[in-house]
């Protein structure tokens, strides 16, 4: 009984390390817009999918979007 007790803990450690990491968020990617571009690249590419590759996308459009609009008001 001892000893399926350890297997079962060990496996739940490993299976607890294997688990994908959380998606950055976008407000993560709107503070790290470097970060944000390379990831979009990688989606692109197809070497990327999922969560974060939307996040991404909507922090550099969104970047984009507002870097337009300042200079159609003439700030930059």
């Amino acid at each position: 009984m001892i000893i399926f007790k350890m297997l079962a803990i060990a496996s739940l450690t490993i299976l607890t390390a294997c688990a994908p990491p959380e998606p950055r968020s976008v407000q993560y990617f709107e503070a790290n817009l470097d970060e944000a571009r390379d990831v979009v690249q990688s989606c692109t590419a197809g070497d990327k999918r999922g969560d974060e590759c939307s996040n991404a996308n909507v922090a550099v459009e969104t970047a984009e979007g507002k870097a337009k609009f300042e200079r159609f008001r003439g700030k930059k």
